[in-house]
């Protein structure tokens, strides 16, 4: 009765140790299936499969050799910036190690190499203030990394930089392996409006409204006059007056318009705007387009029914003229005798 107590512990301690080495050995032996696979798929000619599966090994568990291998794997891709970086922890890995010294000079040998290739990009705030936030796709950069070369892959990349009580100010730059070094100026952020203030939005794209078709009264001369100034043709010289007058008028508009969007580009020249006074010009460069828009369309309708009116207005004549004005057609219909 006395021996079963230790054999009891024994067996105890034993089903202990076999379930810490357990995890481990599974967490081993996935990384080794994963290393295995990725290294048949780069063969393969699978390279961006390949380098998938080494990815995943070395995050299980990282080790010198699955750093070579998706290493050399991402610097097949033109992936340069990923690779250096590989080759360089596999160096630090093998150096801490000791005793692989032969693959600690090839990891370092590569990642020398690489280096003169590498594009950079590097983020410039000009201006700091406080609680300001810069972000590359979505990750926090750094302050430290702030006017500092960064390798980078080939992409494209969205910068952001926003802090409490400004607007946010974001852009976009492309990077390929031939940007030796790609620069972003983050400029002063401009102050968000406050309640009272009116609020600061980007332009939004309006939404083509067609004009309905406007039909005029119908304008009825009836009877005979002496000579070749009938009521028609009076009504005709009236209507040509007016009409060049509308005219006249379009082309006013027109060119003030043309002048304040040129004057808004001048303040924002990108598509996404948010300086108040540039929005406030386009606004009213576009009011000034449509006012010209209907004076021409307005204007050259008179001038089209005054030349009818003057050609049908002969004495012993009914005629009923009536202009339609639209924002894709001018017209005009007559009923009478001729």
């Amino acid at each position: 009765m006395k021996l079963a107590r230790p054999r009891v512990i024994a067996t105890l301690v034993a089903i202990g140790l076999a379930a810490s080495v357990t995890p481990a050995l599974a967490q081993s032996a996935e990384a080794e299936v994963l290393f295995r696979d990725g290294r048949k798929l780069i063969k393969a000619g699978k390279l961006a499969a390949g380098c998938a599966k080494l990815e995943a090994s070395e995050r299980l568990e990282s080790s010198v050799g699955a750093l070579l291998n998706l290493g050399d794997c991402r610097e097949k891709l033109g992936r340069l910036a990923s690779a250096w970086s590989a080759f360089r922890k596999a160096t630090a890995m093998a150096k801490r190690s000791g005793g692989d010294t032969k693959r600690e000079l090839e990891a370092s040998r590569r990642a020398s190499q690489l280096e003169p290739r590498l594009p950079n990009l590097v983020i410039q705030v000009t201006a700091q203030i406080a609680g300001l936030v810069v972000k590359r796709d979505g990750e926090l950069v750094d302050p430290a990394l702030w006017s500092t070369a960064v390798p980078v892959d080939p992409d494209r990349y969205e910068i952001v930089a926003e802090a409490p009580g400004y607007v946010t100010w974001r852009t976009e730059v492309a990077i390929d392996n031939r940007s030796k070094r790609k620069l972003v100026s983050i400029p002063q952020l401009q102050r968000a409006p406050t309640p009272s203030e009116p609020r600061v939005e980007a332009p939004v794209a309006r939404p083509l409204v067609q004009s309905p078709t406007v039909i005029a009264p119908a304008a009825r001369m009836v009877g005979r006059e002496p000579g070749a100034w009938t009521t028609t043709r009076k009504v005709s010289a009236v209507l040509a007056a007016a009409g060049l007058g509308a005219i006249g008028g379009g082309v006013y508009f027109g060119m003030r318009s043309k002048d304040l969007e040129d004057q808004a580009n001048e303040r924002c020249p990108t598509v996404l705007c948010v300086d108040a006074e540039a929005v406030r010009l386009n606004d009213r460069a576009q009011d000034n387009a449509l006012r010209a828009n209907i004076l021409y369309a307005a204007g050259g309708a008179s001038v089209v029914v005054a030349t009818v009116m003057w050609f049908v207005g002969k004495p012993d004549s009914e005629t009923v003229v009536s202009p339609s004005v639209g924002s894709d057609r001018t017209g005009v219909s007559l009923m009478g005798r001729f």
